[in-house]
């Protein structure tokens, strides 16, 4: 396709991250232009028309905007439970889809997802795993292809927020899908990108355990959820996944990475500092944390619109499939239900987390 064509997306929810879905493909994708934004809160379209081009059409109901707003690309940063909905809408629209993750909180709803790529062969669907479009997390999958690190044998990841004392995620929590699907799929997605090979056989985890505990908000168990979740997964291959998941820093966020190859071992983030600034004060010598994921992944957001774009203008195959989220969601699921009855969940022969 010509370079100067250039694809035109709308943003269905622009609350936190939709917001900055919007500004990145508005002010930093020059391949891209953002034609139209919805979402039902008025104050988000307040927003909208003053933070973004006075050209934006806005929109309140999702179903207008795939109709009325003549776009090619959705970007779908809504509220979870209506990212399957608005995913399958847009796709029936006709239109290529970038959807913020997970697919669903629910296994067999991310399935339908799936199916429904499959009726739409012609259209590009990715999910938007952020870190894969991170510059350190690719090195690290680079030396892994170049055999650098031997062979990578287990992972330990983590994904810890900042504490946040108002407990706007305690309320969130019942939507959210639990502590390791709404967090934990990154890291989940991470460990098969960097120990599985890229055409697995259909079964992929023997087995997985977790146990978790709260420890600041203990309101979480009426959904049962924790505010701090260990999960363990074995895969076929002999690989480990360890991981961490909570909502208690009190620093600010601190998300890496550690993989242990046979050759060598590698850490991503280790020290998660927010910049080069080093404070030497009453305190000591200390640097400042980067506070949010937004703010550690800041560049890799842009890296994945960009990215994205250019498959759909250039027809590339896609970096990370609807089938990798799925894969990863199975793992999340049997992670919570494991958790949740006390007992490891092990997959069968076809691949599927046992549930009973």
């Amino acid at each position: 396709m010509s370079l100067q064509r250039k694809l035109r997306y709308a943003v269905l929810g622009i609350g936190r991250m939709g917001s900055r879905h919007a500004e990145n493909i508005a002010f930093r994708a020059p391949r891209a232009q953002l034609v139209a934004v919805c979402d039902p809160r008025p104050s988000s379209l307040d927003w909208a028309k003053s933070a973004l081009p006075s050209t934006i059409k806005t929109f309140d109901s999702s179903d207008r905007c795939l109709r009325e707003s003549d776009v090619d690309a959705v970007l779908i940063a809504s509220e979870t439970g209506l990212h399957a909905k608005l995913a399958i809408d847009s796709m029936n629209a006709g239109k290529h889809v970038l959807l913020e993750k997970p697919i669903s909180i629910d296994l067999e709803t991310s399935r339908q997802v799936v199916q429904e790529t499959e009726k739409h062969p012609d259209l590009k669907v990715m999910v938007g795993f952020s870190r894969r479009f991170d510059d350190s997390y690719r090195e690290v999958k680079n030396m892994i292809d170049k055999g650098k690190l031997g062979i990578p044998h287990l992972i330990k990841s983590a994904t810890n927020d900042q504490h946040d004392p108002s407990g706007f995620f305690v309320s969130y929590a019942a939507a959210s899908g639990g502590i390791f699907i709404d967090c934990g799929i990154h890291d989940i997605d991470l460990a098969r990108w960097f120990l599985l090979p890229s055409t697995p056989a259909v079964k992929q985890v023997r087995k997985v355990y977790a146990l978790g505990h709260n420890i600041q908000h203990p309101e979480l168990e009426k959904d049962n959820d924790v505010d701090n979740g260990i999960g363990i997964v074995e895969f076929e291959n002999n690989g480990i996944l360890v991981v961490h998941c909570n909502r208690t820093m009190k620093h600010g966020h601190d998300c890496f990475t550690e993989v242990f190859g046979t050759e060598g071992k590698v850490i991503v983030n280790g020290n998660p500092q927010l910049n080069r600034v080093e404070i030497r004060d009453a305190y000591g010598v200390r640097t400042e944390s980067t506070p949010t994921y937004y703010e550690r992944f800041r560049e890799a957001f842009v890296n994945e619109v960009n990215e994205f774009t250019d498959v759909v203008l250039d027809n590339k195959p896609l970096p990370v499939s609807c089938v990798d989220a799925l894969e990863s969601a199975k793992i999340a699921a049997a992670l919570t239900h494991s958790f949740r009855t006390g007992l490891p969940v092990y997959f069968d022969d076809a691949g599927e987390p046992v549930l009973a």
